[in-house]
């Protein structure tokens, strides 16, 4: 089950106490959380290559419905976007792979020092949830 790839890592804080406090607060729409979900799922190592059309047709929804959804989770540095439809998605979130390859791509993340801080700094409306217990 687990493969040469190792496996999926999701953080269980953020399972448990971040997706849904920002759901019952309005902090992510449904849209929103159907898209990180989506985009969850199909990552390879942190990163996620996928068309609006794609992550639309998955969802069941229209392509035009998915909007500015992955432009809001980048705003709050749950994934960042590369190019047009490629993704990262933070890694202290969910990470496909082993926990080595996990450490090399924050790292590797880390050495960009992007002005967004991602992936160590959430946005202000998620800084109820310290760093340490996030990932």
């Amino acid at each position: 089950m687990l493969g040469a790839d190792g496996y999926s890592l999701v953080s269980n804080y953020f399972t448990r106490r971040v997706l849904p406090y920002c759901l019952m607060h309005n902090i992510i729409s449904k849209l929103q959380a159907a898209v990180l979900s989506n985009m969850i799922g199909r990552q390879k190592k942190g990163k996620i290559a996928a068309t609006h059309a794609e992550i639309a047709e998955e969802i069941g929804v229209k392509r035009t419905s998915i909007g500015h959804a992955p432009d809001a989770l980048c705003e709050k540095n749950l994934v960042r976007k590369v190019k047009r439809s490629s993704y990262q998605l933070n890694p202290r979130v969910a990470y496909n792979g082993n926990g080595q390859e996990q450490h090399d791509f924050l790292a590797e993340l880390r050495a960009l020092a992007l002005d967004s801080r991602f992936p160590d700094e959430l946005a202000p409306e998620l800084s109820l949830f310290p760093r340490s217990e996030v990932g």
